[in-house]
């Protein structure tokens, strides 16, 4: 991957953030090894996000906020989470039962929807929130703790989807832009996978024949475009969507799933002119697609093909 930003844009890391930088890259280094010299994107992705204690989505860092690395529409202002809140009452007024929020960020929206509810006289039996990230947990509690008694008695943190489908609400903002996903080239019309290979000193992208799933994937995609793609196209494809909201949709025996997020139908999506995809990379509130860059501590994250 070439980077479109000039590192120079990001700002110098501290030294507890280049340990902990090295020691993610030092994982990424021995899984590559281990995996015989390439490892997927999707592999990269989900181990630079996701390794508890390390990965970006797991390690302690501020994420969102004037001190994190980007900003979400709850925490710019309330009319966005009082407009969720409408939502939630309407559908809770007809099936009763709890909210369920993916990823509930610095809990800010839950704050708002709980006391929008509470006025609209709609409360949920429980406001539920499931959370990977042990910092926006922390946050989210101490957030949560300034609520009436009532409202704070209601929320509570779970560790993986309820085993029993709910009715109610089920709300996801901007959780899908950061499933991993696959990175795929055309070259001469046939369909190449994407990964991570290593340098000398450092990581770089290397094709590689895809497996049989990403390219029966990639071939139905494109089979349903308007126009031919051009030969050294880049984009991603995300094979976690359509399972996670088959696992999502069954936890919910009567109610609405609502999600968030940045995305186009296909056709725009994978749209000749967009020939290097929708990777985008934060950290401390610059955006880049580099991915190589401060691995462990900026947030990576591709757009969602809203058709699948």
């Amino acid at each position: 991957m070439t980077s479109s930003v000039p590192g120079s844009i990001l700002p110098p890391l501290a030294a507890d953030e280049e340990q902990h930088s090295r020691a993610v890259a030092l994982l990424l280094r021995e899984q590559i090894a281990a995996s015989g010299g390439w490892l997927s994107f999707e592999r990269f992705m989900e181990l630079a996000l996701y390794t508890p204690g390390l990965g970006y989505y797991s390690a302690g860092s501020v994420k969102i906020g004037a001190g994190g690395d980007f900003v979400t529409a709850p925490e710019i202002s309330d009319l966005f989470s009082r407009c969720v809140a409408r939502q939630c009452a309407e559908v809770l007024a007809q099936t009763g039962g709890d909210v369920l929020e993916l990823g509930a960020g610095t809990g800010r929206m839950a704050a708002t929807v709980l006391e929008s509810l509470a006025a609209a006289g709609v409360l949920p039996e429980r406001y539920a929130i499931l959370e990977v990230s042990a910092d926006l947990a922390e946050r989210q509690r101490t957030r949560l703790q300034g609520l009436p008694r009532e409202l704070r008695q209601r929320v509570v943190w779970l560790e993986r989807l309820p085993e029993r489908p709910i009715r109610g609400v089920l709300l996801a903002n901007e959780v899908l832009d950061a499933l991993p996903c696959r990175r795929f080239t055309l070259r001469s019309g046939a369909v190449r996978e994407l990964g991570v290979a290593l340098g000398a000193n450092t990581f770089h992208e290397r094709e590689a024949p895809p497996d049989a799933a990403l390219a029966r994937a990639c071939d139905a995609v494109i089979c349903e475009l308007p126009a031919s793609l051009p030969d050294g196209y880049i984009s991603e494809l995300c094979l976690r969507v359509e399972p996670w909201i088959a696992g999502v949709g069954q936890c919910l025996e009567r109610g609405v799933l609502l999600l968030f997020d940045y995305g186009l139908p296909r056709a725009q999506y994978y749209s000749v002119e967009r020939t290097r995809g929708t990777l985008l990379c934060h950290y401390r509130h610059r955006f880049h697609d580099d991915v190589f860059a401060n691995i462990g501590l900026q947030d990576i994250g591709a757009w969602v093909d809203f058709t699948s």
